[in-house]
């Protein structure tokens, strides 16, 4: 688990206009929900911000009045078009209890199926987990290394730590396609060699009779 610090501001004023004001400012608006008895309106300077977001942070410790609250990204909501962060929600975490979350899986290896012609096919990049948050896993490695023609890798497959994996365990994080037509081809192939192996027909004596009899 990686943790961070990160100081904040609370917010007294609230709404659309006030979120544009913040913006303008260079500070990005959000709030701070879960163990808090009511959630807390809070601002962040913009950039130190998308600075943090780019590393891999698991929980984050914001201060604010001599207070230190350890949460984790629990939402981040973009500008459309800008793809500017717009808002924040960050959710706190309380030492000794489990919180769920999602986790990115990270897939090591070129599976050998690749390596014979196929087509990798990743499913999904992430799981469920509950976990406690000094437990948290930067990440969740997959290794693919062995995942032949036609084999799929699923959560059932991943080594796990010390966390409580949430997500079906028959779910599919990745396979290994075989590419269209292979299978036709196998096939049309084994059929040819079928015919060419084919017995000889046997003609009997009796057979040729009928044969010379039919033709007077």
């Amino acid at each position: 688990m990686t943790e961070t610090r990160l100081a904040i501001e609370q917010r007294s004023e609230k709404g659309k206009a006030a979120a544009r004001r913040l913006r303008r400012s260079g500070r990005i608006p959000a709030v701070i929900y879960g163990e808090v008895k009511e959630p807390i309106p809070i601002s962040i300077d913009g950039h130190t911000l998308t600075m943090l977001l780019k590393q891999n942070i698991s929980t984050i410790s914001l201060s604010l009045d001599d207070k230190k609250h350890q949460v984790i990204v629990r939402d981040i909501q973009y500008h459309p078009v800008k793809d500017t962060i717009l808002h924040v929600d960050f959710m706190q975490v309380k030492k000794g209890h489990k919180i769920t979350m999602s986790v990115p899986v990270r897939f090591e290896g070129k599976p050998a199926g690749v390596k014979e012609g196929g087509i990798m096919d990743m499913v999904k990049h992430e799981i469920e987990i509950a976990v406690l948050p000094k437990d948290i896993p930067d990440e969740i490695i997959a290794n693919i290394e062995d995942l032949a023609l036609g084999e799929a890798f699923r959560v059932k497959d991943l080594i796990t730590g010390d966390y409580e994996v949430l997500s079906d365990p028959e779910s599919v994080l990745c396979r290994v396609e075989i590419p269209r037509g292979a299978d036709t081809l196998d096939e049309e192939g084994e059929e040819e060699v079928e015919e060419e192996m084919a017995e000889p027909e046997i003609i009997t004596s009796r057979d040729k009779e009928g044969s010379e009899a039919s033709e007077e």
